[in-house]
């Protein structure tokens, strides 16, 4: 068996946009060429192709065939990178309900929230938000992230990188991410779950 600190991880990127004509794309795409170039098993998972039902417990939702895909690819998956537009101050409304699909697929897992906007900010106050719901889902959220700003100008048509100086952001963020999935496998494999008393 490969020793953990060099065994090749499963690390997905989460596009949680739907909208037509987005600008995140471009960067979920960069997110999982700079995991591939870590030597990281990687794809985009792509919330406008998912096509998931309206989360509402109701038995044809739960039985859907493609919330069994994702909720098969976060359980596949030793970290998650999701990247999340900014509408309104908050995250997507898809994201949240992809979500709200999961609770042991990404229990104790590390997942590396990245945001993207318009504005300057990129998309940081909807990552603040989204880390809360992981840390009810026990997901580790963990502290560093991308924040893709001023988005109409980071990629040119051809969808090349316009702002090469983020790739040395989004690799630190990656470093930090696949620490977290190192320790975290091991400690899932070998440390017992602590009993809660209701």
């Amino acid at each position: 068996m490969e020793p953990v600190e060099r065994a090749s991880l499963n690390v997905p990127v989460v596009l949680g946009s739907i909208r037509k004509g987005r600008r995140s794309e471009n960067a979920a795409r960069l997110l999982a060429e700079r995991v591939a170039a870590l030597d990281h098993r990687t794809h985009v998972v792509d919330l406008r192709e998912l096509h998931l039902p309206l989360y509402d417990e109701e038995e044809a939702s739960e039985g859907h065939a493609n919330v069994a895909t994702f909720r098969r690819l976060m359980n596949d998956a030793d970290a998650v990178v999701w990247l999340t537009p900014e509408y309104n101050h908050g995250y997507t409304s898809v994201s949240k309900n992809a979500l709200d699909y999961l609770r042991p697929e990404l229990r104790r897992k590390p997942v590396a929230v990245c945001g993207l906007s318009g504005g300057l900010v990129g998309g940081a106050r909807a990552v603040e938000q989204f880390k809360q719901v992981l840390i009810e889902l026990h997901a580790v959220p963990i502290r560093d992230s991308v924040y893709f700003a001023d988005a109409r100008n980071l990629f040119d048509e051809a969808g090349r990188l316009l702002r090469p100086e983020i790739v040395t952001r989004v690799d630190e963020v990656l470093a930090e991410l696949i620490w977290y999935a190192r320790a975290l496998a091991w400690g899932r494999q070998h440390l017992p779950i602590p009993r809660r008393h209701r």
